[in-house]
């Protein structure tokens, strides 16, 4: 009975993450550079070597939402992010579902 609740509580785990991820992502990832952000311009001189790390990690986080949202949803939740997945580099790493919309002639 012990393997079978872990199982279970294992999956109700990955499903409450499948739901809640794009959504915790995002705020999370703001905050972290927000904070990152005040860190360097109030303590420049104790935060830089260590926060613009940090900074680059708040930024993932939220590009990661936004990229759960859209492999999700089939669609991109902001404009500032899928102008950013649409860089050179991350241009490969849009969701398939998001490359056609349904009001797209050419598709």
């Amino acid at each position: 009975m012990g393997l079978i609740w872990l199982a279970a509580i294992a999956a109700l785990v990955l499903l409450v993450l499948w739901w809640a991820f794009p959504i915790l992502a995002r705020i999370g990832g703001i905050l972290i550079v927000l904070d990152s952000l005040a860190a360097i311009v109030l303590f420049p001189h104790q935060a830089i070597p260590l926060r613009v790390w940090w900074l680059l990690a708040g930024i993932g986080v939220w590009l990661a939402g936004h990229w759960a949202w859209a492999f999700k949803h089939g669609m991109w939740a902001s404009r500032i992010a899928l102008r950013i997945f649409t860089l050179p580099g991350l241009r490969h790493l849009i969701p398939r579902s998001t490359l056609t919309t349904p009001n797209d002639p050419t598709a």
